[in-house]
């Protein structure tokens, strides 16, 4: 679970995150060091109530985001035992760490004890998505931070870098329209492709005025 954490840590923005369970307290952390033990235990106790509060009242909430002058934090509900802290630097990208999450959460569930994921809300079935062409996007009007990507990416993984962004850029295509927006869920996939965790660090560290 630890391991889990500092993988999600990778993400820019992120400081550390941790794992909180009603019975147990805080379970995983690699949260700074200012955020010492029981100062974690009260905040994950405080936020957890805030979930069940939620359903006392019949709201299908399981996340919650606050933005303060000093950090940004980001809270998702795993369980109806278990939630999931992350501190962020108060500018971080919340689109791109929340694909973060949703990347890890399965392993994650996996080793909390008795934690079934949170239901989420249903949503009308989305009108079917016509992807862009490929060709289109890799030279367009976005081509020239896609080959920063691909540049930055090749550091890492040598010469196979632009077909590997090219496959993921078909995948990306799929999920949605090409846009400078969505560009931290490419860089979440293509972060696949390097082996190490420190290598994915510096990918997304040197892309992050891109994404």
């Amino acid at each position: 679970m630890q391991g889990i954490l500092d993988e999600l840590k990778v993400t820019p923005g992120v400081l550390g995150a941790a794992v909180y369970k009603s019975k147990q307290g805080i379970i995983a952390s690699n949260m700074p060091e200012i955020f010492k033990a029981d100062t974690q235990k009260r905040i994950g106790n405080i936020l957890h109530r805030i979930f069940k509060l939620n359903e006392t009242v019949k709201l299908d909430v399981n996340s919650i985001e606050a933005q303060y002058d000093e950090a940004l934090l980001l809270v998702k509900k795993l369980c109806d035992s278990s939630s999931l802290i992350i501190i962020c630097e108060p500018d971080a990208k919340s689109h791109l760490i929340n694909m973060s999450v949703s990347m890890l959460l399965a392993d994650l569930l996996d080793l909390i004890e008795d934690c079934e994921p949170a239901p989420v809300p249903a949503e009308p079935a989305p009108a079917p998505h016509q992807p862009a062409d490929l060709e289109s996007v890799l030279n367009g009007p976005l081509s020239e931070k896609l080959a920063q990507i691909k540049r930055a990416l090749a550091k890492r993984i040598g010469p196979v870098a632009g077909k590997a962004l090219k496959i993921a850029v078909e995948k990306w295509l799929l999920q949605g329209e090409p846009s400078p927006e969505r560009l931290g869920e490419l860089a979440v996939m293509l972060r696949l492709e390097i082996d190490d965790k420190p290598s994915q660090a510096e990918f997304l560290d040197e892309i992050r005025d891109v994404i």
